[in-house]
């Protein structure tokens, strides 16, 4: 963990700070002012990964959270967390991902600013890489650093946005939430998820093939609060890396979508 002394040294020679993890490096300036958007950027080092990752960061209590490049990732904001999930990692070797995290104008202080990705190698053995936490002060004198113009130009990216004219009409399909529950590399029963996750599934176990990939997904919600009693019961089972997923008939949809069209 830095000392503040190296916090203050490093505001002084750049505007940005960085975590010095050899494979993640997580840069963002050390000062957010709250109230407004501050651009995290993230470069994963890929050596070697292609199978399933998972990328995340909790926030505290009180923060907002917009999507930025996700490089092909499934994004989540959810219970303060930010994920980027990937059922097949992208084979560049950087692997770049950004968002834009507000704090509310009331919140004071610092906190730390972790972050962990955990991976699977040749579908089995699952494996993690976590970095030391960067300390970011909220002030309300601080400026944001970069130009947010170009980075909604980014977040707003033809791959990254669902055109007016597609859900207008889609609202009449089904929405369902879900709680995702593995991903593995081969079909297995849901007897088998259940001996892999040590806990009984109360719900049946929607399969579906992405590639090579197969998401088991249990339980279908009408509304979101449904599906997060149920993930909330998962993780008081000790079943940790699961995490709510949405879909408009057979498309599946960000989950801040789906909770909008269910209001």
């Amino acid at each position: 963990m830095r000392s503040i002394v190296t916090i203050i040294l490093i505001a002084l020679l750049s505007s940005a700070v960085a975590s010095q993890d050899k494979s993640i490096n997580v840069i963002t300036q050390p000062s957010w002012p709250p109230g407004t958007y501050v651009p995290v950027r993230i470069e994963i080092i890929n050596s070697g990964l292609n199978d399933f990752a998972r990328f995340y960061q909790d926030l505290p209590q009180g923060f907002s959270v917009r999507k930025g490049n996700s490089s092909g990732a499934d994004f989540y904001w959810e219970n303060n967390q930010v994920n980027f999930v990937w059922v097949k990692m992208p084979q560049d070797k950087i692997i770049r991902i950004s968002y834009l995290a507000m704090a509310d104008e009331a919140l004071t202080g610092s906190f730390r600013l972790g972050g962990k990705l955990d991976y699977v190698i040749e579908g089995k053995d699952r494996k993690s890489v976590e970095f030391n936490p960067l300390v970011i002060r909220l002030d309300k004198n601080a400026i944001v650093e970069e130009n947010l113009d170009e980075f909604f130009q980014e977040e707003t990216h033809e791959n990254n946005i669902i055109q007016t004219d597609t859900v207008v009409p889609a609202v009449q399909q089904k929405i369902e939430f879900r709680v995702q529950v593995a991903i593995l590399s081969q079909h297995v029963t849901q007897a088998e998820i259940e001996h892999r996750i040590n806990c009984r599934l109360k719900y049946g176990v929607t399969i579906l093939k992405t590639g090579n990939m197969y998401k088991y997904q249990s339980g279908a919600f009408k509304t979101y609060s449904e599906a997060s009693d149920y993930l909330e019961e998962l993780k008081g089972k000790g079943v940790n890396d699961v995490f709510i997923v949405a879909y408009r008939g057979n498309e599946q949809i960000p989950v801040t979508l789906a909770r909008t069209l269910t209001q």
